[in-house]
């Protein structure tokens, strides 16, 4: 009997999903982390937006790569669309979530480049183009926001999300 235990917590164990399963779903991000589960909120309810963010994503000629705005201010529990508009020349992300979260899953990115983020608290969009995130903002804190292709957040690409 005690053997069995062992042997079938070894198995929960490595069986169990890692936070790096978290962003890679099946498919890709979606459907992983529910409501709940994520310290900066859940997928919001159109119903509910009490206002639109525009965020530009741009990389510039020599290699700087930034969102515009660089930080969001947003109250705790509001629902907001966040509009995603590409201004660049190649494709950007925007992903949130805690900085610890960011940091790990960034190192957890290095040589990945197309492996494309698809979540109700991410998204990839191409040159030219946009997409939204509906999410509500549920729990206060500081949050970063970041685009996780290699290289982008060391060129710039991040930012923050103060929801307080």
């Amino acid at each position: 009997m005690r053997k069995s235990l062992v042997i079938a917590t070894l198995i929960g164990a490595f069986a169990a999903p890692s936070w790096a399963d978290s962003f890679h779903g099946a498919p890709h991000d979606r459907a992983v982390l529910h409501e709940g589960e994520m310290a900066i909120g859940h997928p919001g309810d159109p119903a509910l937006i009490g206002r639109t963010i525009r965020v530009s994503m741009r990389d510039a000629p020599d290699g700087a790569m930034t969102f515009d705005p660089a930080a969001l201010e947003i109250a705790a529990g509001e629902t907001v669309r966040i509009v995603l508009a590409n201004d660049g020349a190649m494709p950007h992300e925007f992903v949130m979530a805690t900085e610890a979260e960011i940091d790990g899953h960034r190192e957890e990115m290095r040589g990945v480049a197309d492996m494309p983020h698809d979540a109700d608290f991410a998204a990839r969009v191409g040159p030219d183009d946009q997409a939204s995130l509906v999410w509500t903002f549920a729990n206060a804190g500081s949050f970063v926001f970041a685009c996780l292709i290699p290289g982008h957040y060391e060129a710039g690409m991040h930012g923050r999300l103060i929801v307080g």
